[in-house]
């Protein structure tokens, strides 16, 4: 009986944002003068340009960050903020999909897809084995080292590079550490993401209780886990699982994750994004500030959010 097959799944649903992530493919991002899929300090200079009426990449759609109904100097600013990785307040035309919820959803897939695919593998009959310290190559550079001690296990990431086709190029550094105790175990992450094509680290911290399946793989719940968008800085994002299931390839099977705005970076106060019978789309549930609920729908493979009508 597995706890879970290695490292590497492709966690929270491709990731974290204003914060850091991974945008999808097809999805317009506010900021994103250039629709090079992220926000960087060109996409600023763009914007101030539109806001002194130069020839630039933007429309209103893309480059109006505030809402205000035009591009303006306000708006160049804000998206030069963007793209140093602080938070800021979007309300471009078009809403949720092209701005806040197509963040938050980045912030937290990628851990769903990398993060928990790297619990390593444990069976009930390992837990009173001692194994020394054993280091690995990750895929595309660095390192993971397994360290297990009984009913303690412990998986260490430097700069350990993953990847997928479709949902981009990540960097996997810190702790994952598992505490065996059948039926239930714990799993405890003190783990940073870093998207590598946009140069954003999500920093995921806190315990799930993990419950492994007879066919292979876990069951989580519980939590939260507590997203920042820099080492230690503040929550952002709170995370809550609710019977999430991985199967032993580490695959998302079924069940659901809720992440609230504990830091009101966002207008909205809840997402809920939630998968059925191994399929590679998910269902997102949004509430937002202002009591109002929107129905999208996540591409698990690319991060592109949605809304459905």
């Amino acid at each position: 009986m597995k706890l879970v097959q290695r490292a590497a799944l492709m966690l929270m649903v491709a990731g974290l944002c204003g914060l850091a992530g991974v945008t999808g493919a097809a999805a317009q991002v506010c900021g994103d003068a250039d629709a090079s899929g992220s926000v960087t300090v060109t996409d600023g200079v763009a914007t101030l340009r539109s806001a002194a009426g130069l020839s630039s990449g933007c429309t209103n759609a893309t480059c109006d960050v505030d809402g205000s109904g035009s591009v303006t100097v306000s708006d160049g600013v804000n998206v030069l903020r963007k793209a140093a990785g602080i938070t800021i307040t979007e309300n471009c035309p078009g809403g949720g999909v092209t701005g806040d919820v197509q963040e938050v959803s980045d912030s937290f897939v990628p851990f769903l897809a990398l993060g928990l695919k790297e619990i390593p593998s444990v069976s009930i009959g390992s837990a009173s084995v001692v194994r020394p310290a054993a280091t690995e190559n990750c895929e595309d550079g660095g390192t993971r080292t397994t360290d297990q001690s009984g009913q303690s296990i412990t998986v260490t990431f430097a700069g350990c590079k993953v990847s997928d086709d479709d949902l981009g190029r990540f960097q996997l550094d810190g702790v994952i550490e598992v505490n065996l105790s059948f039926p239930t175990s714990t799993v405890s992450f003190e783990l940073n993401i870093t998207d590598l094509d946009s140069s954003k680290l999500v920093d995921f911290d806190g315990t799930l209780t993990g419950t492994p399946r007879l066919q292979g793989g876990f069951v989580v719940d519980g939590g939260p886990i507590s997203v920042s968008n820099s080492e230690g800085g503040p929550v952002v994002l709170r995370l809550t699982f609710n019977d999430f299931t991985v199967d032993d390839d580490g695959h998302i099977v079924s069940g659901s994750v809720e992440a609230e705005d504990v830091g009101n970076n966002f207008d909205l106060k809840s997402a809920e994004l939630e998968v059925e019978d191994s399929s590679t789309t998910a269902s997102l549930h949004v509430v937002r500030d202002d009591d109002s609920e929107q129905d999208y729908e996540v591409n698990l493979n690319t991060g592109e959010v949605t809304p459905v009508n």
